[in-house]
């Protein structure tokens, strides 16, 4: 297996951990979570490994990951293979048949592992910058219809800018991490850094 596929695992077991926390907290917990891989094992193993020997609930709370009964679950069924799938090509509604993985999960790591990308991660910040265009965004993040057609009004307004969608999400979450810390910018570089995980630089800018 090739290290990019090692830094795609990575980068969405990441997605699933950020998902309502701050990108410091997924920072931290995913930093001890690459602790415990051996070497040149990919995230995906160090799953596979951790669950075959009934440890990966316990080492999700040693890491601190919060969410330990939904991540312990999903974590299983993306290393488990039961779904093949490609992380390079897969959509939205491929992650989203895997427990605990939503809309926004979902668009949040195609965006970020696919910068040309046309979809909306809409989370709080993204749904307050709509409401003040105007738009009837909820203070949440909406499902089915609802979060379809906010993406939609999202991706015209990028479209309006002459943006990509991920370049206006990062300049939306840029202005709001000066008063909260954000749940959603992307990361630069790998995720991986430092670990005995193997890994390879992805297009992150």
């Amino acid at each position: 297996m090739t290290s990019w596929q090692h830094e795609l695992e990575a980068r969405l077991l990441y997605a699933v951990i950020v998902a309502g926390k701050s990108a410091k907290f997924a920072d931290q917990a995913t930093a001890r979570l690459w602790t415990y891989c051996q070497e040149g094992e990919s995230p995906f193993d160090l799953i596979r490994r951790l669950a075959k020997s009934h440890t990966l609930l316990s080492v999700l709370r040693e890491c601190r990951t919060g969410n330990y009964g939904k991540i312990n679950r999903c974590f299983k069924e993306l290393a488990g293979g039961w779904m093949d799938l490609n992380l390079r090509h897969c959509e939205p509604a491929d992650l989203e048949k895997i427990h605990g993985i939503g809309p926004k999960t979902s668009r949040f790591f195609i965006l970020w592992t696919r910068p040309e990308a046309r979809y909306a991660a809409l989370d709080v910040h993204i749904l307050r910058w709509l409401r003040a265009q105007g738009y009837p965004a909820p203070r949440s993040t909406p499902v089915g219809k609802q979060y379809e057609q906010l993406e939609k009004a999202f991706l015209a307004e990028a479209d309006s800018r002459g943006k990509t969608p991920r370049e206006l999400d990062y300049e939306i979450w840029s202005a709001a991490s000066g008063e909260i810390q954000a749940t959603s910018g992307f990361p630069a570089g790998d995720v991986m850094t430092d670990s005995t995980c193997d890994t390879v630089s992805l297009t992150t800018s």
